[in-house]
């Protein structure tokens, strides 16, 4: 998910967790400085995350002035005093609300203005990303700004980003989220394709292994607990994520409810992940939720659900 203390108040990070929760990204800086004149920073929120084990990063929202340069030096300030490295720093790049009164940056004027932000990130030591909608990646093409190892973020709401956006690592799929323990009247989420936004904060590292799509599987409806079994791929990278038939708000009326997970390896020994085995785990799914497989080769899912729902296989 992705959050800005402005809109987003977190009252338990641990239910936050529970939930399915595996990254969060902070609204950090924006422009010259700290967003919404200096009253709201991320500390709180990157504390939180931190405190629970979920790996977090900052985003700075893009204005016309300063240069790019001063706008990230002020970002990776923030990211460093905060320690927001667990995921790579992020350039959200998009226009201003209406009627903030604040210039945008020109569209002609924003792929100059990514790549050199971008450059200077990098050039700090850390591996750069980019957000942006899915009608300014066809026109930008973010996968061609020839900054090496970029981090690509895209949002479209009801579909993956069309095949003209190019290559991209995360997916924001819903701007109209619920999180437990999230007071708030909505919450972003997103999927991630690749674990390429997962960074630390060392200096700007090398592409780690990418997780694909295997095969998306359309489980029936059980009212009463049954399994299903399904085959993965045995990379460190495989996983599951359980798709509920989401509406327009990300969510389900509709929930899968969640059961054991007995997932297995090529040598026939038990790999981890059963999710019922997580202190406080709620087993109703009200929309995706990743559960990670590392080195498994099989796994027998046990769910119940009135209605159909899908399972992508990745790995």
């Amino acid at each position: 998910m992705d959050v800005y203390s402005r809109f987003q108040s977190v009252t338990n990070w641990q239910s936050v967790k529970n939930h399915g929760v595996s990254y969060v990204f902070v609204k950090l800086t924006d422009g010259g400085g700290l967003p919404n004149g200096g009253r709201n920073t991320g500390d709180a929120l990157v504390a939180g995350a931190r405190s629970v084990g979920i790996p977090v990063g900052g985003y700075h929202f893009a204005q016309a002035s300063p240069s790019p340069e001063a706008q990230a030096d002020v970002f990776i300030a923030e990211v460093r005093r905060l320690g927001a490295t667990g995921c790579a720093p992020m350039l959200d790049l998009e226009d201003n609300p209406q009627g903030s009164g604040a210039p945008n940056i020109p569209d002609g004027r924003k792929r100059d203005f990514s790549i050199r932000f971008c450059n200077r990130v990098a050039g700090h030591g850390f591996r750069p990303g980019v957000y942006m909608n899915n009608s300014l990646a066809k026109m930008l093409r973010p996968d061609r700004f020839g900054v090496p190892d970029l981090v690509i973020w895209i949002a479209r709401y009801g579909a993956k980003p069309d095949a003209a956006a190019g290559r991209y690592d995360v997916h924001q799929y819903s701007d109209a989220g619920q999180v437990p323990g999230i007071r708030a009247s909505s919450v972003d989420l997103n999927e991630s394709y690749t674990n390429a936004h997962l960074t630390g904060g060392g200096a700007a590292p090398k592409r780690k292994a990418t997780t694909e799509l295997m095969e998306r599987r359309t489980i029936s409806a059980s009212p009463s607990t049954t399994s299903v079994r399904l085959l993965l791929s045995g990379s460190e990278t495989a996983a599951i994520i359980v798709r509920p038939r989401v509406d327009g708000d990300g969510i389900t009326d509709a929930p899968v409810w969640q059961g054991n997970i007995y997932a297995w390896g090529s040598d026939k020994v038990g790999v981890g992940g059963n999710p019922l085995q997580t202190p406080g785990f709620n087993p109703k799914t009200v929309s995706h939720r990743r559960y990670a497989l590392p080195g498994a080769v099989w796994a027998d899912f046990e769910y119940s659900s009135n209605v159909e729902f899908e399972i992508d296989i990745v790995g």
